[in-house]
C-alpha cells in the first residue's frame, strides 16, 4: 500500500499551514524525559522534526520510498538525529520496544480491510513496552459526508495543486490529485477507508480516552478522531 509516489516531494508545501502543534502537545503528555518514540507513517518525518527539541530517541518509517528520502535529507540538513527506514505498517518489527507509538494524519485510513487494521495494531503491540502508549487518529462519518464531493485547487508558485475527493461508497474515500509543475503533469489516485471503534481489536490494550479535533470530548460533528491506548500486558 504506496499511496504517496511523486507527491511526497510537493507534502511539505501542501501541508505547510497544518498546524503539527496540536499532535505535538498530544504526544508529549504520554512521554517522560529519554524515552522512545516511533511514529509509523511518519512521511517526511515533519513530526519527528517537531519533537526533536526534546530529549527523546526518535525513531520513524513510512512505505514511501521518496517520502523517507526526504525525511533523511531534512533530518541530515537540520543535524537531527532521527531513525528513519522503509517498512509497511502492516508487518513492521524492530528489535527494540517503544515507549510510544504514533500513527497519524489519517494514516491507518489507508488500510483496506479491517483485517489489515488489527494485524497493524498487533504489529503495534508487538514492538511496544509494557505500560507504553499508543496514539493514533482516524477520520470521522461526520468527515467522510463533508468530503464526498470535494475541491481543493492552489497555486504554489512551482507547482498547481488540483485535489477532488469523492465518497464513492458509505465507507470509501477516492481522491485524485493533479500536481503541474509547469514541466510535467503528475496525476495520483488513492482511497480511504472508514472505520470505527467497534472495528479495532484492542486485545491487551486499555482504552484510555477517546477525543475528537484535539478537545476532551468526542462530538458528532468532529472531523478527526483520537484513540489513546497504554498496553497492559
Amino acid at each position: 500500500m504506496n499511496a504517496y509516489k511523486k507527491f511526497a516531494y510537493y507534502n511539505d508545501e501542501i501541508t505547510k499551514d497544518l498546524d503539527y502543534h496540536l499532535w505535538e502537545e498530544l504526544t508529549l503528555s504520554y512521554l517522560k524525559d529519554g524515552d522512545s518514540l516511533l511514529d509509523c507513517c511518519c512521511g517526511t518525518g515533519t513530526f519527528l522534526e517537531l519533537m526533536s527539541k526534546y530529549n527523546y530517541k526518535l525513531y520513524g518509517f513510512d512505505l514511501s520510498e521518496e517520502a523517507i528520502e526526504i525525511a533523511k535529507e531534512k533530518a541530515k540538513l537540520n543535524r537531527l538525529n532521527i531513525e528513519f527506514k522503509i517498512l509497511d505498517m502492516i508487518d513492521f518489527n524492530y528489535d527494540l520496544k517503544f515507549d510510544v507509538i504514533t500513527c497519524y494524519f489519517d494514516s491507518i485510513n489507508f488500510l483496506s480491510s479491517k483485517e489489515l487494521v488489527n494485524k497493524f495494531i498487533k504489529n503495534v503491540y508487538n514492538n511496544l513496552k509494557i505500560g507504553g502508549y499508543f496514539i493514533f487518529d482516524c477520520f470521522s462519518k461526520f468527515f467522510m459526508d463533508e468530503y464526498q464531493d470535494n475541491k481543493i485547487e492552489g497555486d504554489y508558485g512551482n507547482f498547481y495543486l488540483k485535489w477532488y475527493t469523492s465518497k464513492i461508497n458509505s465507507k470509501t474515500l477516492h481522491h485524485k490529485i493533479k500536481i503541474d509543475n509547469k514541466v510535467s503533469v503528475i496525476n495520483e489516485d488513492y482511497y480511504e477507508y472508514y472505520y470505527d471503534l467497534n472495528d479495532f481489536d484492542f486485545s491487551n490494550f486499555k482504552l484510555i480516552k477517546v477525543v475528537g479535533d484535539f478537545n476532551d470530548d468526542l462530538e458528532s460533528e468532529d472531523e478527526r478522531i483520537i484513540y489513546i491506548l497504554q498496553k497492559i500486558a
